[in-house]
């Protein structure tokens, strides 16, 4: 991802993904600080809402092949035991 300011723009490196109290936490690096980003469902929602119905429906489509996969996944240990 890149970050832009108006002192820049930095790109922005992932190092975690967490889920605190309901709130999205990622943490990472931008440039060469560390960075924390996080959004309450309602800064998702209004996210959302600014999205294109393409990348919505590609974003459902996206977790529903994931879900999917792991329920494949799942099945095969299971089978296999």
């Amino acid at each position: 991802m890149i970050i832009n300011s108006p002192v820049g723009r930095f790109p922005f490196t992932v190092t975690s993904v967490l889920l605190k109290n309901r709130t999205v936490v990622l943490e990472g690096r931008m440039g060469t600080w560390p960075a924390t980003l996080e959004a309450s469902p309602r800064d998702v929602a209004e996210a959302a809402t600014r999205l294109s119905p393409g990348l919505i429906g590609l974003g459902v489509m996206v977790v529903a092949a994931v879900a999917g996969l792991g329920v494949l996944i799942g099945s095969a240990r299971t089978a296999g035991d």
